[in-house]
């Protein structure tokens, strides 16, 4: 027993890796095809629009992700279109050989990924308990799991945070704050919301340097125009080339994402956190649909809404698109017969007397909610059966505990030592913006887009979990 001991905490890492390995490896061969309800479920909506770009610039020289349409070249920032990009050309232009390889790629990285969690917590606390045990978490993550074998950003753009973190706190790295920059501007460019580390860093590093402006000018400023020369390459690209300052992305190019949809999703954020059972209800025929209170406090809204939800189904493209999808109609309606843009005027005016008329609810209760939302979501909308809907709930809450444990392993640490690591306080501050834009100023509540956030906080929940073990145990190991 005491020789297995040895050999385990000799061997502790790469026995996660190998353990994180074998995980992923059987998910993919085993469980994403029962979790996701496909046997093509590494493509999921958004996949092909990543491709197509990348496809047109090598075939045609340009990139966008419709040739023809002005709205295609800015679709989405080009990072993961670009890591699709390198596969194609290594497959030989095999597409299905590009799938493959990619799937294999993302989970060679998640498991480069708990080594650098490992490392980032090892750099600034020096405690291999606590590294190895943030790993551990990483390791068995579910919401990592999940994504790795799909072709999405998701599961990449964690390895170039993590990456930019140890990078950051790496000083043995000549040079690194500079690096640091090009990998979260790099990685920005794979998921947008990762964009939000640029004012997190910043804001950490002042506080850490409030009292030395000479080390906070030396590591701000080469990290900044690190940023600002990757993450830049795109609004500037978009300006120079297409004569349009864009910093973020156009959706609008996709006939499911024309502008009665994308008004409805706007309409519906500002008088609740869900947009169901509303948008099922407009897709099965746009009548009776069941709308809160908040929605008939101004007089006239009420037949506006009710006209407007059967335009939607009768005359909207793009959710003529979603009830294509799901059968309910042959075909597409034309260009000619939609009425796409009134149906989105309706929207705009229904939101504007929320605004002017309901703002308590607009501007506090709903973002409260997606708060709750986005702390204690309870499983999946549509799972594909009882028992992933079973295991989806439990996951969720597992998640949540997380979350709770990250926060108030954050207030232990703050309250039991004396100094707060520079990677707690960027952690914090990531953590405290996005979820606070998310909720309040985007309100599109889908957790994979807090994921990043989320890992980040599995270094303190691992902090909180190793202090009570402490405590039960009485066992006295060093956590700082």
């Amino acid at each position: 027993m005491k020789k297995l001991k040895k050999f385990i905490f000799n061997n502790h890492l790469a026995l996660l890796l190998l353990t994180g390995l074998l995980l992923r490896l059987f998910f993919y061969f085993f469980g994403a095809k029962v979790y996701y309800g496909s046997e093509d479920f590494y493509i999921g909506g958004d996949t092909l629009g990543w491709v197509d770009s990348i496809l047109n610039l090598i075939e045609h020289g340009t990139y966008t992700v419709y040739i023809g349409d002005p709205n295609g070249y800015f679709f989405r920032p080009p990072g993961y279109s670009f890591f699709i990009g390198i596969f194609y050309l290594l497959s030989g232009k095999n597409l299905d050989l590009t799938y493959s390889l990619i799937i294999y790629a993302q989970l060679l990285l998640d498991i480069v990924s708990i080594w650098l969690i490992y490392k980032i917590v090892f750099k600034f606390s020096e405690n291999k308990i606590w590294s190895a045990t943030t790993a551990l978490l990483y390791t068995f993550y579910p919401f990592v799991i999940v994504w790795t074998p799909v072709i999405y950003a998701e599961s990449s753009s964690v390895f170039f945070v993590l990456m930019g973190l140890w990078v950051f706190l790496n000083n043995k790295i000549r040079n690194n704050y500079f690096w640091s920059g090009l990998f979260f501007g790099f990685a920005a460019l794979f998921r947008l919301q990762i964009v939000f580390f640029f004012p997190a860093i910043l804001i950490a590093l002042s506080i850490q340097y409030r009292k030395n402006i000479y080390a906070l000018l030396k590591k701000s400023i080469p990290f900044t125009l690190a940023f600002i020369l990757s993450y830049g390459l795109w609004p500037a690209r978009n300006y120079l080339l297409h004569d349009r300052l864009l910093f973020t992305q156009d959706l609008s190019t996709f006939d499911c994402w024309d502008v009665d949809y994308m008004g409805f999703m706007d309409y519906i954020f500002s008088v609740k956190t869900d947009y169901e059972p509303q948008y099922s209800q407009i897709i099965m025929g746009g009548e009776n649909v069941q709308w809160p209170k908040a929605s008939y406090l101004v007089p006239g809204d009420s037949a506006k809404l009710e006209r407007t939800t059967k335009m939607c189904h009768d005359c909207g493209r793009g959710f003529n698109v979603f009830i294509k999808n799901e059968g309910y109609t042959p075909a597409v309606i034309t260009n000619e017969n939609t009425c796409s843009k009134e149906i989105a005027k309706n929207w705009s005016e229904l939101k504007a007397n929320q605004i002017r008329y309901n703002p308590l609810n607009y501007f506090l209760y709903v973002p409260l909610s997606n708060l709750k939302k986005s702390f204690f979501k309870t499983g999946l909308y549509n799972p594909t059966s009882r028992i992933v809907n079973i295991v989806s709930t439990f996951l969720f809450g597992y998640r949540s505990l997380m979350i709770l444990l990250g926060i108030f392993g954050m207030i232990l640490f703050w309250r039991t030592n004396k100094k707060f690591p520079l990677a707690l306080k960027i952690i914090l501050w990531y953590f405290i913006i996005w979820y606070f834009w998310n909720s309040f100023v985007y309100r599109n509540m889908e957790m994979r887009y807090l994921m990043q956030a989320d890992i980040l906080l599995l270094m303190p929940a691992a902090y909180f979990l190793l202090y009570c073990l402490n405590l039960i145990t009485k066992r006295k190991f060093s956590l700082v």
